[in-house]
């Protein structure tokens, strides 16, 4: 075998072991992202029918684990339906009271599986055309109370990048066992006459 066929199906190799190790990456975070909030965040609204999420893929609809609630001022609830699902929009009816900052803690089931979660705030100011205050509950409509106690409350999830790195792991370890053996089949050979 010539040398440049030997640095060709060495490049080949390497290639592939690289390929390998970008796409164990990519699969490894796959969770869905939320792309857009109705309201958004730090916005101010003057009516509010529904808080709506919009993800970047379709969550799970999993029977009590998707979860919007809508926290006022007066640490009261204001959602007066659980999440419905459509597609990669996710959304709860709300009725608001009193004007001030009202909080949307949210979560979903990501498409890969995973649950995800978070949290944003936006200001309500009524003007003279508002629905009259709701009252609000002291208990969600759906999902745990914000201010359970810690062994039940639900916390914004964190993810987990060992996955990651373990799909970084396998393809690096296939991409240098990829090189050793071009490397070991090219010095193997000896070089024709």
């Amino acid at each position: 075998m010539r040398i440049r066929n030997r640095l060709v199906a060495l490049a080949a190799s390497v290639a592939a072991g690289l390929a390998l190790a970008v796409a164990g990456a990519s699969t490894a975070s796959a969770h869905d992202t939320l792309e857009q909030s109705d309201p958004s965040a730090n916005a101010t609204v003057t009516h509010l029918d529904a808080v709506t999420l919009t993800f970047s893929g379709d969550p799970l609809n999993a029977a009590g684990t998707d979860i919007i609630q809508v926290i006022g001022p007066d640490k009261k609830y204001f959602e007066t339906g659980c999440p419905d699902l459509n597609g990669p929009a996710v959304s709860s009816p709300v009725a608001l009271g009193a004007a001030g900052t009202y909080e949307v803690l949210w979560r979903v089931v990501s498409s890969d599986g995973h649950p995800i979660s978070g949290n944003y705030t936006f200001a309500y100011a009524p003007d003279g055309s508002a629905s009259p205050a709701a009252a609000g509950s002291a208990t969600p409509k759906c999902g745990p109370r914000a201010d359970a106690t810690p062994a039940t409350r639900t916390e914004p999830m964190e993810v987990d990048d060992s996955t990651l790195w373990f799909g970084l792991g396998i393809g690096a370890v296939v991409l240098v066992a990829v090189g050793v053996g071009a490397w070991a089949l090219a010095r193997g050979r000896s070089p024709q006459a």
